[in-house]
């Protein structure tokens, strides 16, 4: 071979590192079934939930699917968390207050992410009691498997999580499934238990390009933001900023499929 080729050769291939780094290539390697069916549901317990763990799965299911076809239904108050007994402002207010606060900066935060507002179904609103009503995100989800026929949907996990209302959301989610009554199920988790996941159950979402990644910002603010004229009071970020400040240095979300 003479120099004039090797030099070629060299040269064709450092092109094609380059194009498959470009191309994503070099991003986290992707086990499992990514692919998502006509319809997407994710059901996030708290107001934050989705942000933290399942940006980048929203992002990306849009991508796939369109904004028309990707719901998210907020299942819990989220009124317990330590900031609403911690900050005087907060003392004499009702839980609907305290409700309204939280969903505030989940509405901003979804927005953000490019869903449609009229994809946002808040069991909150709907819901008779003061306590998280289960039942309620079960009947949603049968109903969107009743209406939309080719449906994937996308809970928390059922097995690893330190949070119990965490696990009921996936576990209702699971229930269905094993059940036979739904069709097609991921689960998002949180960084700590990835590898607890088999290799090959385990789905990564990354936010590859800049304007991915600025979303997923934008969504972090708003849990950041604090503006006493627009009852805002950064309650996302003051109870976890050290996750929010991980998802916007790393941009991923881990997903699982249902047998692990």
């Amino acid at each position: 071979m003479t120099k004039k080729s090797t030099k070629l050769l060299i040269g064709t291939v450092v092109l094609l590192i380059v194009i498959l780094f470009i191309s994503g290539f070099g991003d986290q390697e992707t086990y499992g079934d990514t692919k998502f069916k006509d319809n997407v549901v994710f059901y996030v317990q708290h107001q934050d939930d989705e942000t933290l763990w399942a940006s980048a799965a929203i992002i990306n299911a849009i991508k796939e699917v369109g904004a028309d076809h990707v719901y998210v239904v907020q299942v819990s108050y989220g009124t317990g968390i330590k900031i609403f007994k911690k900050e005087k402002m907060f003392k004499n207010m009702s839980q609907e207050e305290k409700y309204k606060y939280r969903e505030r900066e989940f509405l901003a935060a979804t927005k953000d992410l490019g869903v449609k507002r009229e994809n946002i179904i808040i069991l909150p609103r709907i819901n008779k009691s003061k306590s998280t009503n289960f039942q309620l995100e079960e009947n949603q989800a049968l109903k969107f498997e009743k209406e939309l026929k080719s449906v994937t949907h996308v809970a928390h996990t059922y097995k690893l999580d330190w949070h119990l209302e965490h696990l009921k959301n996936g576990s209702v989610i699971q229930s269905l499934y094993n059940a036979g009554k739904i069709k097609d199920v991921k689960y998002f988790i949180k960084p700590q238990y990835e590898k607890d996941i088999p290799e090959n159950e385990r789905i990564y979402y990354k936010a590859t390009n800049e304007a991915d990644k600025e979303k997923i910002r934008k969504a972090c603010g708003e849990y950041k933001l604090i503006d006493e004229s627009k009852k805002r009071d950064g309650i996302g970020y003051k109870s976890d900023n050290k996750s929010f400040e991980r998802l916007m240095r790393i941009n991923e979300s881990i997903l699982h499929t249902a047998n692990i």
